[in-house]
């Protein structure tokens, strides 16, 4: 479809960290916020991620609560906020307000003007957003899937319409983070969505994951009335996950950020964070993009020897890990599971001797010895 390119701040070849950018696009005007991470140079390859607006919010208010913008730049990725019609996405609902708006197109032809202006890697693009936001990622992974290579929603499932037209073109990864007590997009369902069991269901079957799930409870780091469950199902067709983080009693809000919805928020994990690591993981064709770009993350152990407690720090954000502590003949005196970046290990419990600290992760694993005095 023909759309003609209206306004270009600072010019075609703009390095601006932060651009609003508009087109005409389908007898409108449409708008977005991009975001260039400051480490981009011309002729990088470079991810994209669109951070797509929940109902009556716009880009410049998810930009705000999301922080995607910081994601980006250690991780060096390009980030678009898109703006829907009068606030609101075409996601097939039939409710007053909603968009009938061609958003599909119109997030298809961004991707064409980020590809003709920065050369963005093509087989790494993906889409999140928080409610309808998020009902709009799962409608692109319904109709646009061979550019999405994969989504997640917070607080957004799918309107019954768009349940029913979706015929994905192939398997692909989905992340879905909601709150059993969202008042507004029902965990169980409602008039305007389907549930979020059948969501699962539905991209569980679509990408002919293996029957069966792994469920790991989160530490609850914040004492603000809620947990998490991570629940993984795979192995799913052609290297694809269907990912699933349950927050017990948490509202219709966006994980780690304040202010951003309705009802209890949880502070346990950043949703952006999750999302990111997430993303990173696969590439258009399905392939686990960790296995070739994901290199293993430098961390630093310290005090050596240790007395009480012992601090592990990684230099940048990682993705779920099990860390262990080992005595020299193998045994596992310790575990758990952690995505901080820095974290501590009070050793009181450990006898005077010579121990082992394994971390095992996505990268592979990570060993150093420690002594405790």
């Amino acid at each position: 479809m023909k759309y003609k390119l209206l306004l270009l701040l600072f010019g075609a070849v703009s390095l601006c960290a932060q651009s609003n950018e508009s087109f005409s696009f389908g007898g409108q005007s449409r708008s977005y916020i991009r975001y260039t991470p400051k480490d981009y140079k011309p002729g990088m390859k470079l991810p994209l991620v669109f951070v797509l607006h929940g109902f009556t919010q716009n880009a410049s208010s998810i930009m705000g609560y999301s922080g995607f913008n910081s994601l980006a730049d250690s991780n060096n990725f390009f980030v678009v906020y898109a703006n829907g019609v009068s606030n609101a996405w075409n996601t097939n609902s039939g409710f007053p307000g909603g968009s009938t708006a061609d958003d599909v197109g119109f997030i298809s032809a961004i991707i064409d003007t980020m590809q003709q202006r920065f050369g963005i890697d093509t087989k790494r693009v993906y889409s999140c957003g928080f409610s309808a936001g998020g009902f709009m990622s799962h409608r692109l992974a319904c109709e646009l899937g061979n550019r999405i290579a994969a989504i997640a929603a917070v607080s957004g499932t799918m309107s019954d319409a768009a349940f029913k037209a979706c015929k994905p073109s192939r398997a692909i990864p989905v992340m879905q983070i909601h709150g059993t007590s969202d008042l507004v997009v029902s965990y169980g369902g409602g008039i305007s969505n389907i549930s979020v069991d059948n969501t699962l269901k539905f991209w569980t079957g679509q990408n002919q994951c293996a029957s069966g799930f792994k469920t790991v409870s989160l530490p609850d780091k914040v004492s603000e009335g809620s947990t998490v469950d991570r629940i993984e199902y795979s192995p799913c067709n052609s290297g694809t996950e269907v990912v699933h983080l349950k927050v017990n009693s948490g509202g219709h809000t966006w994980p780690g950020s304040s202010g951003s919805g309705v009802g209890n928020t949880n502070m346990d994990i950043n949703a952006s964070s999750e999302i990111w690591k997430f993303f990173n993981r696969f590439t258009l064709d399905g392939s686990l993009s960790s296995l070739s770009s994901i290199s293993k993350p430098q961390m630093s152990v310290y005090p050596n020897p240790v007395s009480d407690e012992l601090f592990i720090e990684f230099k940048s954000e990682v993705m779920t890990f099990e860390l262990s502590v080992l005595s020299l003949d193998g045994r596992v005196i310790y575990t758990r599971n952690s995505d901080d970046h820095q974290l501590t290990i009070q050793t009181q419990f450990l006898n005077t001797g010579v121990y082992l600290l394994r971390i095992k992760g996505i990268w592979g694993q990570s060993d150093q010895l420690f002594i405790k005095l």
